[in-house]
């Protein structure tokens, strides 16, 4: 069932639809021609007047489908719709096709041109991209190489410095300039070290005085190691054997 309903600005149309639709419908608007086409549904119009196809709009609905024509001028059309013969009908819809051709020509020639601009612009600021990226390459290795240089020069006056320490100064405002323009900022000025100390001799004596420490008492009862003492009371003979005994006994006592 179609409902067809008008104002002085535009002209509703109401399909109501039996199932629920599965796919996108085929709809058409053109200045003097629509269509909706929704197997098995099939609704086919000439228009009487023209209408802006721009502003005009078709929704669909679970239920209906709305198709809302805004009229180019407005006002009451006595007739709507175009009464046509099976003849005129034929001619209609070959002009209609040959129209929706070239208007999908058209169409697909804006899409392709608005790829291209999509793709023309990504590759522009690709290309925009890896040029500041080389720059900023480019730039730190030209601070890598300043900044080399700079150590090299400072290593230099460092050296130059060492090997003649009694240099004349040069007044102060002369050293605050030159490290102003010689250095970079922050870098202190470069100025001999003095020696850590004067050269000299140490004299160290030691007295022979002996300290002998008692026996733990751990230690107590242990007999002694092998010493050259004993070897020389073994050897000595009978009558002194008894005397290293006694000595023997008085040092661990």
């Amino acid at each position: 069932m179609v409902q067809v309903t008008q104002t002085e600005e535009d002209i509703k149309i109401i399909i109501e639809l039996n199932r629920l639709i599965t796919r996108k419908p085929d709809v058409i608007l053109l200045p003097q021609y629509i269509k909706f086409n929704n197997p098995p549904i099939f609704f086919e119009r000439h228009l009487v007047h023209e209408i802006d196809e721009v502003t005009s709009f078709c929704r669909i609905f679970k239920n209906e489908a709305r198709i809302v024509l805004v009229k180019k001028q407005k006002g009451i059309w006595p007739e709507v719709f175009q009464k046509l013969s099976k003849d005129e009908l034929k001619q209609k819809r070959l002009e209609i096709s040959d129209l929706i051709v070239e208007r999908n020509k058209e169409r697909d020639k804006l899409v392709v041109e608005r790829f291209e601009q999509k793709r023309r612009t990504e590759i522009d600021k690709e290309i925009k991209r890896e040029t500041a990226m080389r720059e900023r390459v480019k730039q730190f290795q030209e601070n890598a190489r300043r900044e080399a240089l700079m150590v090299g020069v400072r290593k230099e006056t460092h050296t130059k410095s060492q090997a003649t320490p009694q240099m004349s100064t040069p007044p102060p405002a002369t050293i605050n300039n030159t490290n102003i323009t010689g250095q970079r900022i922050g870098t202190p000025a470069v100025r001999p070290w003095a020696s850590m100390r004067s050269g000299g001799k140490i004299n160290v004596s030691f007295s022979k005085f002996t300290w002998s420490t008692p026996k733990r008492e751990s230690q107590e009862g242990i007999p002694r190691p092998f010493t050259m003492h004993d070897m020389q009371c073994s050897n000595a003979p009978q009558e002194s054997q008894e005397q290293c005994n006694v000595n023997d006994l008085n040092a661990t006592d």
